[in-house]
């Protein structure tokens, strides 16, 4: 008898995710709300990781770990950096983190100094401005083009000053889906190399990539280039682990480990990671290669569908998203602001997404959204038809100029 479709319809578990799914998800929304907003899974996690922490969990231990991870989590990710990434690293050079976004927080308060300057893509999430900025430093954007996701190499030049020290690398690249070529890797890296630039190496999203599309890690183009990266890696958007908050940093190497983590302090147990967390994460590495491969091949099947969908809808142009599971398609607002847009969907439509606003994303985020597809297909079906039916009604309020009376209300 076949196993079940764990990506089936069926297999998403919306009570549960109402009571436990926070984050501008179902457990932060009201109950008829469908919320395409924060990039999480909504569906259960490998059946490898569940036996993991149960035969975890039944001994009845948990003890401390090593401050730098547990021997059997820093030698599956050094197994995956080589066998996946292309890029070999003993685990000497793996730090374990609470997580993708921890890990960038704290190689940015290692490397950077107050007034110390980084450059970080435009649109690009949130959480390398916010990274940089904890370190006291600022950030200087590099343009990238959200519909053809077209980096603007030309200016990287002019954004460098005696004070610039980091570059950081969303690659894929949040929210606008695009995956780097091995090119435009190359321009990146030889700038870093050009002007003594650590680079901050966000590869989170590297396994959700989608044929024909090839991923290329910045740190496989040679020793040279590895010397300056600090690759971020985690575990939510591949195995659905993000509430286990686990990550890695593989670092430049062993000192280069040894430095951030005593910047870190996991050696105070001020921070570090749960071992259960890392027991969970080297269950996945080890043990869901194939629930990893049938959750790509759903997530395609949903990228296809909804980009299909949004193509027909009023004033929206989208761009098929190459890896990520998120959409950023360029949306006519009628002169609403993106979060009053947001706002408004949610009030009237029961529709969450998130608005392309500078606090989430920069200033090149301006007049786009951005939904998630890692859902069941008849969850993405619902949420996309209740967003055209509010791109509809706006475009007919402003056809008939009811939105200036909105946006005069709204002020």
């Amino acid at each position: 008898m076949n196993a079940p479709d764990p990506f089936a319809d069926a297999a998403v578990p919306v009570e549960a995710l109402r009571r436990q799914a926070f984050n501008l998800r179902w457990a932060s929304q009201p109950p008829d709300v469908i919320p395409l907003t924060a990039a999480d899974p909504d569906f259960p996690v490998a059946p490898a990781v569940r036996e993991a922490i149960a035969r975890q969990a039944h001994e009845g231990l948990f003890c401390y770990g090593p401050p730098e991870g547990l021997p059997a989590f820093r030698d599956a990710c050094a197994r995956f950096s080589e066998e996946r990434r292309g890029c070999p690293a003993g685990p000497e050079r793996i730090l374990a983190v609470d997580g993708a976004a921890a890990g960038m927080a704290q190689v940015c308060r290692c490397l950077l100094q107050p007034g110390d300057e980084a450059i970080i893509f435009d649109p690009v999430d949130f959480l390398f401005q916010a990274a940089v900025e904890a370190a006291g430093g600022r950030v200087r954007r590099l343009a990238v083009d959200p519909l053809s996701g077209v980096l603007d190499l030309e200016a990287l030049q002019g954004l460098v000053t005696p004070r610039t020290r980091l570059l950081g690398v969303c690659n894929p690249l949040n929210p606008v889906g695009r995956v780097l070529r091995q090119e435009e890797l190359a321009v990146l890296a030889a700038f870093a190399l050009r002007h003594d630039l650590a680079i901050l190496n966000d590869e989170v999203w590297a396994d959700i990539v989608f044929t024909p599309t090839v991923f290329r890690s910045l740190a496989a183009l040679g020793p040279e280039v590895a010397a300056r990266c600090w690759t971020v890696h985690g575990f939510s958007k591949n195995y659905g682990l993000a509430g286990l908050r686990v990550g890695c940093v593989v670092t430049p190497d062993a000192a280069a480990c040894e430095r951030l983590r005593r910047s870190s302090l996991a050696d105070t147990t001020m921070s570090g990671v749960a071992t259960l967390s890392q027991i969970a994460a080297v269950a996945a590495l080890e043990g869901a290669e194939a629930w990893l491969a049938a959750w790509l091949a759903h997530l395609q099947r949903q990228r296809d569908r909804a980009v299909a969908e949004l193509a027909t809808m009023p004033g929206t142009t989208v761009r098929s998203p190459e890896g990520t599971y998120v959409l950023f398609p360029r949306v006519e607002h009628h002169g609403l602001s993106a979060e009053a847009l947001a706002q408004r969907l949610l009030e009237r439509q029961r529709l969450g997404v998130v608005p392309g606003s500078a606090r989430w994303f920069g200033p090149g985020a301006e007049g786009h959204l951005r939904l998630v597809f890692s859902t069941s297909e008849a969850i993405l079906q619902e949420g996309l038809e209740r967003l055209r039916r509010g791109l509809e009604e706006l475009a007919g309020e402003a056809r008939g100029g009811d939105v200036g009376a909105a946006m005069t209300a709204e002020r």
